[in-house]
């Protein structure tokens, strides 16, 4: 089966919701592994690992609080959204399951896991 043709069947059996938010990122590149650009949301319908939007639970969370979560929590960014200066949500890509209290600790919260 072809590589793109695998990918379109990943995401036709995604439910409604998660292929709606993986659209969001179809006009945004990332370069893979292997350094080919690739749109982000081939990007995420092709990775092996757990891909996730994240927010603060209430407000606005302190760009050093996203910092220290990402690294703690060994998340690799993917993309973010913004307001003005405000970091809104990030899209965050991780190795292993997120912890839910690693989550708490920061005050932040998942909108939806995407992989």
């Amino acid at each position: 089966m072809g590589r793109f043709k695998e990918i379109y069947i990943n995401y036709l059996n995604l439910d409604k919701e998660e292929r709606e938010q993986i659209k969001k990122y179809s006009t945004e590149y990332i370069y893979d592994n292997e350094n080919r650009k690739l749109l982000l949301s081939q990007y995420i319908l092709m990775a092996n690992k757990y891909i996730y939007e994240i927010k603060a639970i209430e407000g606005t969370a302190h760009l050093w609080t996203w910092s220290d979560f990402k690294d703690e929590a060994k998340g690799k960014i993917l993309s973010y959204k913004t307001e003005g200066n405000v970091i809104l949500s990030q899209l965050l890509e991780f190795e292993e399951e997120l912890d839910v209290e690693l989550l708490r600790k920061y005050g932040l919260k998942i909108v939806i896991k995407l992989n």
